[in-house]
């Protein structure tokens, strides 16, 4: 990682993989907050154009362009080497800041916590297969939430104390992927804390066969990862246990959604499409349980 330096309190890495539309929305919400003097904004991307959204909304961030077969997860990787700051945060370009976002970060950061995440909201528009995405994805941290730890954070909306990723980098040296390295840290002793008044708003609009294929890839790639150390015992049960994830997943994405007191009509209407990603999700699953991660971890965009 590069040096620290006493003047950078927040170094804010975004992720580009989508395209400069995309970009241009999420870096112009940065503005103001993201220019602070004790603030970096990285821009790590992987396409043609991210250049001219940097320079349009947001000239003082560090922009760096890589090969387009870079994975979201190298993106993060490539800016948190680059990153100088005593807080590190994880976002990407298809989200927007609330702005009060920066704020909440540091305050949350004045707290002991190392790995602090916030709120995603969803601001997609009506289309169901966008609020299917949104639920599967980030539903678990819509509005309302309660300060405090938890069991996980939105990888779109992370951050931490420099030290504890410094103490874990080995880990993230082929990709930052937020389940596994949030597991690392907590196994060196540090909770996940939730601050409520850190949001952002997603807000991609979704092909529904591009988010049926990303979802196989994507389960695929988790479950290689999961059971990579697995004796083959363990991965057949676990092969199994992927044959009812199409009823178990979206049973538990909508409960929890009802729960939270809000977007019941959207979820009614997206629940066919959630259940079709969730399906995809499970057979990506079952397959990186049975067979590895074929070329998965790739497509990991």
């Amino acid at each position: 990682m590069t040096p620290p330096s006493a003047d950078i309190r927040l170094s804010i890495v975004v992720a580009a993989s989508n395209d400069p539309g995309l970009l241009g929305q999420c870096l112009a919400s940065l503005k103001g907050q993201g220019e602070a003097a004790d603030t970096e904004v990285i821009v790590a991307s992987n396409y043609a154009g991210a250049d001219g959204a940097v320079a349009a909304h947001l000239p003082g961030a560090v922009h760096l362009a890589l090969p387009e077969t870079t994975t979201v997860p190298m993106l993060r990787t490539h800016g948190i080497r680059r990153a100088r700051g005593a807080i590190i945060a994880l976002a990407e370009d298809h989200c927007t800041f609330d702005p009060a976002w920066c704020e909440a970060v540091k305050a949350a950061h004045a707290l002991p916590h190392a790995v602090v995440g916030g709120t995603v909201e969803n601001r997609t528009g009506p289309a169901p297969q966008d609020w299917a995405t949104y639920f599967f994805e980030y539903g678990a941290f819509m509005a309302p939430n309660r300060a405090g730890t938890v069991g996980r954070l939105a990888g779109n909306n992370a951050s931490y104390k420099r030290e504890a990723l410094e103490a874990v980098q080995e880990a993230f040296e082929d990709g930052f992927y937020e389940t596994f390295m949030h597991q690392a840290l907590q196994q060196r002793g540090h909770a996940l804390y939730l601050a409520p008044a850190a949001v952002v708003y997603h807000v991609k609009h979704y092909d529904t066969a591009t988010v049926f294929r990303q979802c196989y890839h994507h389960g695929r790639a988790f479950a290689a990862m999961r059971a990579a150390r697995a004796p083959r015992i363990a991965r057949m049960g676990l092969t199994l246990g992927a044959l009812g994830l199409p009823v178990l997943l979206p049973a538990r994405i909508a409960l929890h959604t009802l729960r939270k007191g809000r977007h019941r009509r959207e979820l009614l209407r997206a629940l066919p499409h959630l259940v079709l990603f969730m399906s995809s999700w499970a057979l990506g699953e079952g397959c990186g349980y049975a067979a590895g991660v074929g070329g998965s971890a790739a497509q990991w965009t």
